[in-house]
């Protein structure tokens, strides 16, 4: 049985469209496996690496949409041997320096707040205590109520809450 031009021409046409398909899978799955290692090796960075972790804090912050090894990679080892952002890869406007500065700055106050916040918790009195201050109190005697009243007073002067946390 002989195959006639039109019925080659077709396997043909096929043979290629199937080959094509196949070269498009692989090279998909192929920049796919490189962003994947991408990915890890931005979170490994951030996970182990405090400065990183603070600039990535940072950028979400001045870009909530973007994500490290997708939209922005951070690599160790700058001039002054702190992470940097070294490419930026997103569509939308990239920080400057000055912007990424301002919000490490923000953050840095956000986070000394919060360590004051820790501070001040760890030595209130527990919620039974002042519960059983405050029932005694309402049952007439308030000393008890008084005492724990003056301490939080003097672990709030010890911690001050800053006007930017509020």
């Amino acid at each position: 049985m002989a195959m006639d031009s039109t019925s080659l021409n077709f396997l043909l046409i096929l043979l290629l469209a199937i080959a094509l398909w196949a070269f498009i899978i692989w090279n998909n799955t192929r920049k796919m496996h490189k962003q994947i290692k991408q990915v890890a090796h931005q979170q490994s960075v951030i996970r182990n690496n405090d400065d990183a972790r603070a600039l990535c804090r940072a950028i979400h912050l001045l870009q909530p949409g973007v994500h490290a090894g997708v939209d922005y990679v951070i690599r160790e080892g700058g001039p002054d041997g702190k992470p940097y952002l070294a490419e930026w890869l997103s569509s939308t406007p990239q920080p400057t320096a000055g912007q990424l500065q301002e919000a490490l700055e923000k953050l840095s106050n956000v986070r000394a707040a919060d360590d004051l916040a820790d501070l001040r918790k760890a030595e209130y009195p527990g919620i039974e205590e002042q519960l059983e201050a405050a029932y005694e109190a309402r049952q007439g005697d308030d000393t008890r109520q008084k005492k724990l009243d003056a301490r939080i007073t003097e672990i709030r002067e010890k911690y001050p809450k800053s006007d930017e946390s509020l």
